[in-house]
């Protein structure tokens, strides 16, 4: 019952009780009340169905009723809002809307009102989009797919109270799941690398405690190898402690200013009688005393110039020299040219992509530290600065490294915004390039 016909109501009840009362008392006869009553009943009845024509269609005037508010639904203007693939299916699984990011990962397109079986193909999420079509009391149901071979998602299904309908969320755990694998890797990788030495020195303990407790000549060779891996432990443990203080701090930009020829100044100094040891002749190249400032950690850079000169080192034969120049540049552009790409004909590859900390051209300084060792094969590129990843095969001789340099410097030009590239020519040489911007 509308408002308007209610209070036609109410003015009829009042009037008929008025002219009631007035026969009661003999002031008015039954036969003129009947016809007062009937007059007012015409005129209302006129005003009533003059004032329903008067609304115009789709609005409601002051006599009418709100109108109902429509049960929400999703729809593709739902769907858009929404940062994650959604889709909107109906009975029979069909898709009635999606969204782009749907679009994408289903391929979508050219499949309109396509049932969801035809592209999803994991039978647990279609099973759970049916419980959730059939059963209304059904509360959400999460399913986790595999969309790639290194690829997993959870698809959240929710019926829409209004219709039978669900909305399907999709989320990328891909992230999460190679997060997790990567932990497991360094876990088990590390175990590995500390469970070697201390194999190895615990069976010449036994060994000298045994078989050869009196071979008192053979004492002193196996005590070098002990005190070997005893060295290669406490560097393994050293590298895991700097790669993980590194890692803490890689977020936060370093505070200080810094001169890159003075950085590696004083690495030579430290690496000069390392390479004098194997044969090998440190060249420098570039630079000069008006090198820019930068903003930089002074410790860490030089771990940066100390692994890639120690790499280059342990893989050149004596005899052999090493370069390292470096030098400034107007733009990250330029310095990452002058870092990796200074031979016609190689292989190269960017690891790491310096970031800019500014919208136009920005000051950089690089660095290159080249070999003439025997080269890296082309397959082994794409994994240099994985932890504990050695490319020993292609590069040929006994390595004692822990795997964990170049990963090392990876990080520190991560937490420089800066860059990192190789550039290698098989029986010829191997360059390892860094370049970061100067920084206010």
């Amino acid at each position: 019952m509308t408002r308007r016909t209610r209070d036609f109501t109410v003015l009829l009840g009042t009037t008929g009780f008025v002219l009631l009362l007035l026969v009661a008392t003999s002031a008015l006869g039954p036969v003129e009340a009947i016809s007062a009553l009937g007059v007012i009943a015409s005129v209302g009845m006129a005003y009533f169905v003059g004032s329903a024509a008067r609304v115009p269609q789709g609005l409601s005037d002051s006599w009418a009723e709100p109108p109902a508010p429509e049960p929400a639904e999703a729809g593709p203007g739902l769907l858009t809002a929404l940062p994650l693939p959604a889709l909107e299916i109906g009975p029979g699984q069909k898709i009635l809307a999606f969204n782009r990011a749907a679009d994408e990962l289903f391929q979508l397109g050219n499949l309109p009102f396509a049932r969801a079986s035809a592209v999803i193909r994991s039978p647990v999420l279609l099973a759970a989009i049916d419980q959730a079509l059939e059963r209304p009391g059904a509360g959400p149901v999460s399913a986790e797919i595999e969309t790639g071979p290194d690829e997993t998602w959870r698809a959240h299904v929710t019926r829409i109270p209004a219709g039978r309908h669900v909305l399907v969320l999709m989320e990328d755990l891909t992230p999460v799941k190679r997060a997790a694998r990567a932990r497991a890797d360094f876990l088990a990788n590390a175990s590995h690398e500390l469970r070697t030495p201390l194999t190895a020195i615990s069976g010449f303990i036994e060994t000298m405690r045994g078989p050869a407790k009196d071979d008192t000549a053979a004492w002193p060779r196996f005590l070098d190898i002990m005190a070997g891996e005893s060295d290669r432990m406490s560097r393994l443990i050293a590298d895991l402690l700097s790669l993980s203080r590194i890692e803490s701090s890689e977020h936060v930009l370093p505070r200080g200013r810094e001169n890159l020829a003075e950085i590696v100044s004083a690495s030579l100094a430290v690496l000069e009688p390392i390479a004098a040891e194997r044969g090998v002749t440190l060249k420098v190249a570039g630079g000069g005393q008006d090198m820019p400032e930068m903003t930089a950690h002074r410790d860490e850079l030089i771990q940066v110039v100390e692994n890639l000169v120690s790499n280059a080192v342990k893989y050149s034969k004596a005899g052999s020299a090493i370069t390292l120049s470096f030098g400034a540049a107007p733009s990250l552009a330029e310095a990452r040219l002058a870092a990796s790409q200074q031979w016609d004909v190689s292989q190269r590859m960017t690891l790491l992509q310096a970031l800019a900390r500014s919208q136009g051209p920005e000051a950089a300084v690089w660095l290159r530290v080249e070999d003439q060792g025997p080269g890296i094969e082309r397959e082994h590129l794409p994994r240099l600065g994985e932890r504990f990843y050695r490319a020993d095969q292609s590069r040929g001789g006994k390595i004692t490294g822990t795997g964990l340099g170049l990963a090392i410097v990876k990080h520190i030009m991560a937490h420089h915004r800066g860059g990192l590239a190789v550039e290698t020519l098989m029986g010829q040489g191997t360059a390892f390039g860094v370049w970061m911007p100067v920084g206010a």
